[in-house]
């Protein structure tokens, strides 16, 4: 049998599409309904070449009419892809990722001011969140907090997250190399696979990180452990040099 480059493209296609799928909804509740699919299709496809109709007629219904139901289910994930291909960002990161990598604008001192002051709150155990926008827009997801137009700079960002600050409770939200919003509300992820002894902030981050490709940067402050936190993996920063390598892979 003749393979075409049509039939390359396909299963290519069909391999990419599969794949993102279960990056969205790895260590999410549908991930176990992915798997169900996936074994439930490939079920499909043996009786069909035992040619056991019967059976073959009741999973084709049943793939007929659960479409539905599973537009319900990966509603967030379907929602996530939707808002991406939608951004033209997406269109231009497309066209460009094959002659250079896509970047965000964020100058160095800026990334340098942000492991800085993450730096100070460490030792300082002081309890910070911080969201840096990547391609995704954030306003779909981030809709109250204290509106903010203002350079980036590390005491700016102790005066705000001082612990007797009134903007010190929830998220600093930057874009490119201003803090736009502070005091925002980040949505709470409610995976059951988070370790408990991590707190809101660390599940607020993880949320957003389920929904957006956002960077969060998370203080404990029983600890001080900064955590690097994006498509809904958290790294644990050991030495600040790292934070500030990670930053500048991400937005250089």
């Amino acid at each position: 049998m003749k393979i075409s480059f049509i039939d390359i493209l396909d299963i290519s296609l069909v391999t990419i599409i599969l794949f993102q799928v279960y990056r969205w909804v790895y260590k999410t509740a549908a991930l176990n309904i992915f798997y169900g699919i996936i074994a439930t299709f490939i079920f499909w496809k043996v009786v069909e070449i035992y040619k056991m109709k019967l059976l073959s007629i009741v999973i084709s219904a049943f793939f007929k009419g659960g479409f539905l139901a599973l537009i319900i289910v990966f509603q967030p994930e379907i929602r996530k892809f939707l808002l991406i291909v939608g951004s033209k960002i997406f269109f231009k990161k497309f066209i460009f990722s094959i002659f250079k990598k896509s970047g965000v604008s964020m100058k160095t001192e800026t990334i340098d001011s942000i492991v800085n002051a993450c730096a100070i709150f460490s030792g300082d155990k002081t309890g910070v969140l911080i969201v840096i926008q990547l391609h995704q827009d954030l306003k779909e997801f981030i809709k109250n907090g204290d509106e903010m137009d203002a350079k980036v700079n590390i005491s700016l960002l102790e005066s705000i997250f001082y612990k007797n600050s009134p903007l010190h409770d929830g998220a600093v939200v930057i874009i490119g190399n201003k803090i736009i919003k502070t005091r925002a509300i980040l949505p709470v992820s409610y995976n059951k696979e988070i370790p408990s002894r991590l707190g809101l902030r660390h599940r607020a981050a993880i949320g957003l990180s389920e929904k957006t490709d956002a960077i969060c940067l998370v203080i404990s402050e029983e600890t001080g452990y900064i955590s690097y936190i994006k498509d809904q993996k958290r790294t644990v920063i050991n030495n600040i040099n790292n934070l500030k390598m990670k930053l500048e892979e991400d937005l250089l």
